[in-house]
């Protein structure tokens, strides 16, 4: 009879997974370095939009209440006497060294 020839058996060693690991580690470190890179600029340039939208917040409510101030009379009475130097009668007007009003118009 004819002896057949043995498979030879596949041992898996220690070296063989010492291999496999440090293959999965660069694999990984491949991966995740580029992604933690991406992650830090995305939060970068989220701090910077998140910045820029406080600041356009505050401009905004600012002019908000610039608008409410120019719907008084306060602001009527004030720009009437500086842009065309109306007063009331009882007013008393402060002139500078140059005898112009300090309102800006001219006496």
């Amino acid at each position: 009879m004819k002896k057949r020839a043995s498979a030879k058996k596949v041992y898996f060693r220690p070296i063989h997974f010492l291999l496999l690991l440090a293959v999965d580690a660069v694999i990984l470190a491949g991966i995740i370095i580029p992604q933690r890179t991406n992650t830090e600029n995305a939060q970068l340039l989220l701090e910077q939009k998140q910045e820029e939208l406080n600041a356009i917040k505050i401009e905004y409510e600012r002019e908000q209440a610039n608008l409410e101030y120019m719907q008084t009379d306060e602001y009527k009475l004030q720009q009437g006497s500086v842009r065309y130097g109306w007063h009331y009668t009882d007013d008393s007007i402060i002139l500078d060294d140059d005898n112009d009003s300090l309102a800006g118009g001219s006496q």
